[in-house]
């Protein structure tokens, strides 16, 4: 089941699952009584770090991308040892930030592709206005 909104969306889609008020549920997270009004794109990662150790049977995955199921298929002869198939919470957490940080060194390597472009367009645009007005003067002076 994929979830199209937002981070937002998921965890009230969440706290609703659980049947408590989103004020009790920032407080067991220890933030104020605001904090999920007031998410505008993602949550940070000790924010994350905080739910998913209130609430370890939520899938960080599908919080974050939509990814999965809104719950961890927990096992009561497996509880406390994931198999090696399955990450752990915090496994899926590493593996999110991991993956958050190639992002980044892609996007990085994007733009400073194209500042690269952008010095070497306007070097050329210096140099062609410098000829451009060379050339006027020599007109001028016919």
């Amino acid at each position: 089941m994929q979830n199209e909104g937002g981070v937002k969306e998921r965890l009230k889609e969440f706290v609703s699952y659980l049947n408590i008020s989103e004020r009790e549920f920032c407080r067991t997270i220890g933030v104020g009584s605001a904090y999920i009004a007031s998410i505008k794109k993602s949550i940070k990662a000790d924010k994350l770090e905080s739910i998913t150790k209130q609430y370890p049977q939520l899938n960080p995955v599908w919080l974050i991308r939509g990814e999965g199921e809104m719950l961890i298929p927990v096992r009561p002869e497996e509880d406390s040892m994931p198999k090696s198939t399955e990450l752990a919470p915090t496994e899926m957490l590493y593996k999110l930030l991991e993956d958050a940080k190639e992002e980044k060194a892609r996007l990085l390597s994007i733009i400073e592709s194209q500042q690269r472009t952008i010095e070497t367009l306007a070097e050329l645009t210096k140099k062609a206005n410098a000829r451009t007005d060379g050339n006027a003067g020599c007109a001028a002076a016919v």
